[in-house]
């Protein structure tokens, strides 16, 4: 469009000297050749623009309704760590009330969800949940088992072994 406005302006220049008159090429004169030649496309443009405006309003709209749903909707982690949390709390009750017939399900309940608080990949296993309910219910908390990290091998290097004997 800017190709076309110059030329514009280069065709009115040469018309104006060609009768006679001398025009100075300004604000005034490309303002003036623009609403000659380009003053109905004004109205497009600004359809267009409008338009885009309320697409974007639109777009808005549908970006806030979509972080309200997400509000009140649970993401999937949560559903996997709350059917986890409920299986686990489910076998820990059956095993603890073996033994502790007096203790509440709900108490029983909220010490798992503390123990399964620290434990954030789900590595214990039911009994261990249920032993260390049995510690809190006690008040004797049991030592955790140390598991060997993925960085140090279980086991020496036999080479290493009987070179140093």
């Amino acid at each position: 469009m800017l190709i076309w406005l110059y030329k514009w302006i280069m065709i009115e220049y040469l018309d104006n000297r060609s009768k006679g008159t001398i025009v100075i090429i300004n604000e005034k004169f490309i303002k003036s050749v623009s609403k000659k030649h380009f003053g109905q496309l004004k109205g497009a443009i600004d359809m267009v623009n409008q338009a885009k405006v309320e697409e974007m309003e639109d777009e808005q709209i549908l970006m806030l309704a979509e972080s309200d749903k997400n509000k009140y909707e649970m993401p999937e982690t949560n559903v996997e760590n709350l059917a986890y949390e409920s299986k686990m709390i489910n076998i820990v009750i059956g095993k603890v009330h073996q033994i502790y017939t007096d203790v509440t399900s709900d108490d029983i309940a909220r010490y798992v969800r503390q123990i399964l608080a620290e434990d954030e990949y789900h590595r214990m296993k039911p009994t261990e949940v249920a032993k260390e309910v049995v510690a809190i219910i006690t008040r004797n908390p049991t030592r955790k088992k140390r598991r060997p990290s993925s960085k140090a091998p279980a086991s020496k290097n036999i080479c290493d072994y009987i070179s140093n004997a």
